[in-house]
């Protein structure tokens, strides 16, 4: 087995890579998403408290939504979609049918998709999405919704830093 990376990797150039994750903690669910460009500058990241209503694979689904609503919303039309989460991932991918209500949901953001001229979802290891982790960890911790652009905590931004050297 060839190991993985365990740090940024810069997507081909003119694509856009979307990080998506969602965490967990005492009946409190999170996401978090982070875009950047090829040369690793960080465009966009929120992160956003779910509630406790919902499943981990829902939160990621929302998660991924809201990165192609980011995406969309910068005009970005070659995306890299990247999550943490293999079990969304591979129904994603597999476009068979999926008569449950998470299916129906998968099916329709596939559907979002179609606006970009290039856009796919990949599974990357946990250890490469540290920085949409450090999101969902910092509105987790402060139990309110983030929106960053260009200025974003100093935390964050050393999160950013670390990941890409």
């Amino acid at each position: 087995m060839v190991p993985s990376s365990q740090k940024w990797e810069k997507p081909p150039i003119i694509f856009i890579k979307v990080y998506v994750d969602a965490t967990m903690a005492v009946g409190i669910m999170v996401f978090g998403v982070i875009t950047q460009d090829w040369e690793g500058f960080v465009l966009g990241r929120c992160a956003s408290v779910k509630g406790n209503h919902m499943s981990v694979e829902w939160v990621e689904l929302d998660a991924l939504i809201e990165g192609i609503t980011m995406a969309h919303s910068y005009n970005f039309d070659k995306i890299i979609f990247e999550s943490d989460y293999v079990s969304l991932v591979n129904r994603f991918r597999k476009n068979h049918v999926d008569i449950t209500i998470l299916g129906h949901k998968i099916k329709d953001t596939r559907g979002m998709l179609e606006i970009f001229i290039s856009a796919e979802v990949n599974w990357i290891d946990r250890n490469r999405n540290k920085v949409a982790d450090s999101l969902c960890n910092l509105a987790l911790s402060n139990h309110c919704n983030l929106t960053f652009d260009m200025e974003y905590p100093s935390n964050i931004h050393d999160c950013i830093i670390l990941d890409s050297l």
